[in-house]
């Protein structure tokens, strides 16, 4: 079945395993009504879902986040119609077929620690429609781009610093949103201070979408503490058993 909609997430290194795309994979297909195609980009396929599409990563110098501005190519792998990025460190609570809405230019979040700045963890726009993102990139020095732009989000914003913003209260942030930090809450064991076993973080209603942006990831905290940051135990119901 042919579909305009393609969700895409990108793996790329060893940062994360092949079941953190498995795991996304699942997570869209229960909460994602609308007709799609689910694709990964990467140079590394091995373990991953027969189900989801490969799409293979082109040898080139990019690294990291920035193989992310890939997705505004003309031309991306020959596909058409809309574009629903998602991060592999990202946990999906409820439906999230607003995703697919059709809106004009990028839809995107706003980054949690930063003003005036987005967050590329989730977003979308039609394929080929913001090309000049790539065609910027593409034209410039690889090695000072990096220097002056920390990371593919900046230069997103560089290039539109305007764009559609997805309701704040869907797409939340484990650590801004969930009451996720200890604070200075300690108990003494006996032989030390540590946090409350009984302290958990909280998913708030309503919430479709948990971006877990930075250190901790969903695996770090599924069933336990990790340093500062609580147990969410959401993630065991939503990111496990998908």
């Amino acid at each position: 079945m042919k579909s305009d909609i393609h969700v895409v997430c990108v793996k790329w290194g060893d940062k994360y395993p092949a079941e953190y795309v498995n795991r996304l994979y699942a997570m869209v297909q229960k909460n994602l009504d609308i007709p799609h195609q689910f694709h990964c980009l990467t140079e590394q396929s091995s373990g991953i879902d027969s189900k989801v599409h490969i799409l293979s990563l082109p040898n080139s110098s990019y690294e990291g986040w920035w193989i992310k501005l890939m997705l505004f190519q003309q031309d991306f792998f020959g596909l058409q119609g809309r574009i629903i990025y998602l991060d592999l460190d990202l946990v999906i609570t409820g439906n999230i077929d607003f995703l697919a809405e059709d809106n004009v230019g990028l839809s995107i979040i706003e980054n949690w620690s930063r003003n005036r700045m987005w967050n590329s963890s989730v977003m979308s726009f039609r394929i080929g429609s913001l090309q000049f993102v790539w065609d910027r990139f593409a034209l410039e020095s690889f090695e000072e781009v990096k220097m002056r732009y920390n990371g593919d989000q900046e230069w997103i914003f560089h290039c539109i610093p305007e764009a559609h913003i997805y309701p704040k209260q869907k797409i939340i942030s484990y650590k801004k949103s969930c009451n996720a930090r200890f604070g200075k809450c300690f108990v003494w064991t006996g032989l030390r201070l540590e946090p409350p076993k009984w302290l958990k973080a909280k998913l708030p209603v309503g919430a479709r979408i948990v971006v877990f942006h930075g250190k901790p990831d969903p695996d770090d905290v599924v069933d336990k503490h990790w340093n500062e940051w609580k147990h969410a135990p959401f993630v065991k119901k939503y990111w496990i058993t998908s």
